[in-house]
């Protein structure tokens, strides 16, 4: 008979986008084959089928809704086309023996999401399990931050039992299984990934239930990774569950190792998007996990790793060709103390360098009188913040900025090297950046040109509370098409900012003062706001860059101009 496809779990109640099929009907497939690019609010994940076969019906579209259990492809001539019966045969009465022997781990057939266990071998699917983390995000490293249960502990099924930080959230980790810990197999401050082991239980009847794309871990290791990394976690992960004897996912470790040397390695959509960017060879990548599948990190990896050893230039990061020049000892002036950056700095650090060299900036200054606007913003605060909202100078503009981003396009783009295009963005997203304890973020007001005022400043208000409280939602800082960095309540009189890539321009604000200016009569004290747009010099010519700034200085300067 036909073998259906079906989709594993995208994390609990997740609902994902078919956003590439990369086989067509009458296509023979192979097993562990990317088939279909599946986007969440969090990943584009790849799915590899688990049988062999002839394409025989493709069931969804590109741009369909899908969820787990979603029939996505049928298959003819598939060998796994006899797995269900032969998987029940081999589970009717499991015996210890056969518990303890891969066989019991097989892979269950993808046309079930769950694999019952009946109710009277429940008592022979009790044994020790690996707890591994899910998906924390593509290329994202995590840092146990607090451990919630003990050795000897016994816990249920959901109970958080970990809170692990990544540099935009810190994730409660439920586990999937009742059972006892015996052994908690990382601590605080570890850093952690997606698949590390953290926990083992005994007594633990997760096999009764656990999702079916977690058997793969044990038949195959390229498999659990890509079905791991289709669960986007940290709100609310779909945790894998191994069983301890997984002496096959250890075998098939060389199995691995030969497809990536014959160049049939997974490579993840977003390690793939970057390594082209940078002109990176995958080739030349070995995945550090050892699993076969490339990551974001191992991309960003291979090229700190060619800088910092003068290994040659790549266009990837351009400048890359200067390798760093070794420290001296500064020792010898006297004591020093090293000071680790923050996952946030790290990877503020890596992006800035990269935007700093591959963007060709270009800067022009000019100052907004905001006498007038003070005096309104004093006069309707009160009501903003009764509204739930603070009706700050970032606020009122992003609203401006919203409106001289309608009128003028170009600098709502991003440039694509590879085709020579500029493309134009129909949406305006506003990125604003917060200063943290952390480090520096940049979470987004989406469709700016759509809200109101009062609409913007409570929508600010959260968002930076939850930044700094480290409480932002992944999406909170996605999808920005134009930044602000306001540090006039710190002070400065400029400010040159790197353009935030893959955006073309960036606004700084500086401090306002009062400064005397000559009204045709005499001199007259106005509130004057410094402002410097920075740009790409490949979309952006110096001229539009001027026009801009004037855009919105009259917009400021009179205010009504910018809401009509």
């Amino acid at each position: 008979m036909a073998y259906e496809f079906k989709l594993p779990s995208l994390g609990e109640g997740v609902t994902g986008k078919v956003l590439d099929i990369m086989v067509n009907p009458g296509d023979a497939v192979q097993k562990d084959q990317i088939v279909m690019i599946i986007g969440t609010d969090k990943v584009d994940a790849e799915m590899p089928i688990d049988a062999e076969g002839t394409v025989e019906a493709i069931l969804v579209k590109k741009g369909d809704d899908v969820v787990e259990g979603t029939a996505v492809m049928r298959l003819s001539g598939s060998a796994a086309d006899a797995a269900p019966a032969a998987e029940v045969a081999a589970t009717a009465a499991p015996t210890p023996t056969e518990i303890a022997a891969p066989v019991a781990t097989a892979t269950p057939p993808p046309a079930a999401p769950t694999t019952e266990v009946p109710a009277n071998d429940q008592a022979s699917s009790t044994m020790a399990y690996e707890f591994k983390l899910p998906s924390l995000g593509e290329g994202v490293t995590g840092k146990v931050l607090d451990i919630m249960v003990k050795s000897g502990e016994a816990v249920k099924k959901d109970q958080i039992v970990m809170i692990i930080g990544t540099d935009k959230v810190d994730a409660e980790m439920p586990i999937d299984a009742d059972g006892t810990v015996d052994a908690i197999l990382v601590k605080k401050g570890d850093d952690v990934n997606e698949g590390t082991v953290v926990l083992r239980l005994s007594g633990a009847t997760a096999s009764a239930t656990a999702p079916a794309p977690a058997a793969p871990a044990v038949a195959s290791a390229p498999a659990a990774a890509t079905a791991s990394s289709a669960s986007p976690a940290p709100a609310a992960p779909a945790t894998e569950v191994t069983a301890v004897p997984a002496a096959p996912a250890v075998a098939s470790a060389p199995a691995a190792a030969t497809a990536s040397a014959a160049g049939k390695q997974r490579i993840s959509p977003l390690a793939r998007k970057r390594a082209k960017e940078l002109s990176v060879n995958l080739s030349d990548i070995t995945p550090a996990d050892g699993t076969g599948r490339i990551s974001y990190k191992d991309v960003l990896d291979f090229v700190k790793k060619k800088i910092d050893t003068g290994g040659g230039s790549t266009t990837a990061a351009p400048g890359s060709a200067m390798a760093h020049k070794k420290l001296p000892n500064f020792e010898k002036f006297g004591s020093v103390e090293r000071v680790p950056l923050t996952r946030i700095g790290q990877i503020t650090a890596d992006n800035m360098v990269y935007a700093f060299n591959a963007i060709p900036h270009a800067w022009i200054s000019e100052k907004a009188d905001i006498t007038k606007l003070e005096e309104l913003r004093q006069q309707y605060k009160d009501r903003v913040k009764a509204a739930g909202g603070s009706l700050t100078i970032t606020a009122i503009l992003t609203k401006a900025l919203a409106a001289v981003l309608r009128k003028m396009p170009q600098f709502n783009t991003s440039f694509d090297p590879d085709k020579n295009e500029v493309i134009h963005k129909k949406f305006i997203n506003i990125g604003i950046a917060v200063d943290t304890p952390r480090g520096l973020l940049v979470p987004v007001i989406k469709n700016a040109d759509q809200k109101g005022l009062v609409d913007i400043s409570i929508e600010l208000t959260e968002l930076s509370t939850r930044t700094r409280d480290n409480k932002n939602k992944p999406e909170d800082m996605e999808g920005g098409t134009f930044s602000v960095s306001n540090i006039g309540g710190i002070g400065g009189t400029n400010m040159l900012s790197i353009v935030n890539w893959p955006q073309t321009a960036i606004i700084s604000i500086t401090a306002a003062s009062m400064e005397p200016h000559w009204n045709g009569t005499a001199f007259e004290p106005r509130l004057m706001m410094p402002m410097t747009i920075g740009w790409d010099h490949r979309v952006i010519n110096g001229s539009d860059a001027a026009r801009f700034l004037q855009e919105l200085k009259n917009i400021l300067e009179e205010p009504f101009l910018g809401w009509f």
